[in-house]
Order: structure tokens, then C-alpha cells, then sequence
């Protein structure tokens, strides 16, 4: 028995190893044909249930100059934390995705979306998902640049989710932030040259 848990923890830490990509180490643009005046059409979506990833999301937003959209369920989550966790795993054991509250009427004119959330089971909630595979929205060509906010594991995993999720799209590096902590968006953006404003 012993040996079994010894084996399954092993595992565990290569898979945790192995799963820290986040999208393409280089930069999003490189060369001279990208202008200092070139403008993006930015949009930041995120699901938020506590606060801690809008918080993040307007941080992003502010740096950026993105819009802000809320991913919200048509249902919202039980208030209650333990109800709440209840149904989100239940939705996530059965791949149920959550019909949303609204859509964006003009989402094909942003060339660049950051989409953000908490990381809920291990894993990026499935209202994310829906944004992301279930609204109709064409993710093909556009930069998708992850990110979440965390307690105690599993960012890359959800960043890598959320990458999964539009495989026609160019990744940048995504950001995790642990509770909502918003030090280093800045340099973050920096580093991925998002030269937007």
C-alpha cells in the first residue's frame, strides 16, 4: 500500500513538472514592421466569484487599455461556498457547461483576449469553458493570453486549460496570481512585449 501512494505521488510530481507550459516564449511581436503606434483591440474576460481574479482582470485592464467583460452564469453559483463547490464539481465531473448570462455583440473586432479565472478543482470552472467553446465565438487567428488567480496549485494547469481550449490561437506566456496578488502584471506585459496602447 505503501508503495502504491509512494508510485501515485511520483506521478504526480512529474505530470506537475511537465505542465508548466503556458503558450509560446516568445514574444508577441518581434521584428520592425510592428509600429510603437499600433493599437489592438483588447478585450479582458474573467470569471470571478470571490474577487480576487476581477481583481487581476482590472489590473490587466488598466495596463492594457482592454475592455472588461464578465463571464457570468445565466444560474449563478449557490452563495453558499460548500453548495457552490458541490455544483461546480458536479458540473466539471460531467463536462456540463453552463449556459451564460449575456454574450459580446461585437466580440470579432478584438484581436486580443486575455480570459481569466480562479482555479476551481484543479482546473480552469467550466462557465470559462462555455466562453471559450460553447458562445460560437471564433477564436482562430486572435491572441488568447491566459490567466488566474489561485490558493494553493494548480495555476499552470488551468493556464494550460484555457490554451487547450482555443488551439487556433496564438499563445503568449499567461500570468498567475496567488489570491488576487496584482505585483508583477506590469512586468508581466512587459515581457511579452504587448505593445498595445
Amino acid at each position: 500500500m505503501k508503495a502504491k501512494h509512494i508510485l501515485m505521488l511520483l506521478i504526480g510530481l512529474i505530470f506537475c513538472s511537465c505542465s508548466k507550459f503556458t503558450g509560446s516564449k516568445q514574444p508577441l511581436y518581434i521584428g520592425d514592421d510592428i509600429s510603437p503606434d499600433t493599437t489592438r483591440n483588447v478585450l479582458v474576460a474573467y470569471f470571478s466569484r470571490s474577487g480576487n481574479t476581477e481583481k487581476v482582470a482590472k489590473e490587466i485592464a488598466a495596463h492594457s487599455g482592454g475592455m472588461l467583460y464578465r463571464i457570468e452564469r445565466k444560474e449563478p453559483y449557490p452563495e453558499d461556498f460548500k453548495d457552490c463547490a458541490a455544483e461546480a464539481k458536479s458540473e466539471l465531473n460531467d463536462s456540463v457547461f453552463p449556459a451564460l448570462k449575456d454574450t459580446i455583440a461585437d466580440f470579432d473586432k478584438y484581436d486580443v483576449i486575455f480570459v481569466g479565472g480562479p482555479v476551481w478543482w484543479h482546473t480552469t470552472p467550466m462557465p470559462v469553458l462555455s466562453f471559450l467553446r460553447k458562445t460560437g465565438y471564433d477564436f482562430s487567428g486572435k491572441i488568447v493570453i491566459p490567466f488566474c488567480s489561485y490558493a494553493n496549485m494548480f495555476p499552470h494547469e488551468t493556464l494550460l486549460e484555457i490554451v487547450n481550449a482555443t488551439p487556433n490561437s496564438q499563445h503568449p506566456n499567461g500570468f498567475v496570481s496567488e489570491e488576487g496578488d496584482t505585483a508583477g502584471i506590469a512586468q508581466w506585459l512587459y515581457d511579452i512585449n504587448l505593445k498595445l496602447k
